[in-house]
């Protein structure tokens, strides 16, 4: 029998209705969009990153653009940093990224707390 904590890959949840986000890309670095707020659509979550499609064109290159994400999912504005680890285009003008998000104890408990009061409330269905 396997318990939760052999998975390899946290839970995933899919949202059936995308939720809006916003992207901003820290004020250090040079790239496109620097230090302001792009939107987004957050596409899935787990406690080890999600999936955003964005008009936001990074040019990244992998493992070296930080991104903050901000969304709300239930009660509390979340802000998370993260890393994007791979991206392309998604239709005209629309680019698709997954992003790891670094979170610290603290974080992670917020985002599951928060998780769990969405998913109660919500059509959101587990992969």
């Amino acid at each position: 029998m396997m318990d939760d904590s052999s998975r390899k890959e946290p839970f995933r949840y899919v949202m059936n209705q995308p939720i809006d986000c916003w992207l901003e890309i820290p004020a250090g670095n040079s790239g496109p969009g620097a230090g302001k707020l792009t939107e987004g659509v957050l596409l899935d979550l787990s406690r080890s990153g999600c999936k955003v499609r964005t008009p936001l064109n990074l040019r990244f290159t992998a493992g070296d653009t930080k991104l903050i994400i901000h969304f709300q999912l239930a009660e509390e504005k979340l802000q998370f940093v993260g890393s994007v680890r791979w991206g392309w285009m998604y239709g005209l003008g629309q680019y698709q990224y997954g992003v790891r998000l670094d979170l610290q104890e603290d974080e992670e408990a917020q985002l599951l707390r928060e998780l769990e009061i969405w998913t109660s409330g919500t059509s959101a269905q587990g992969l």
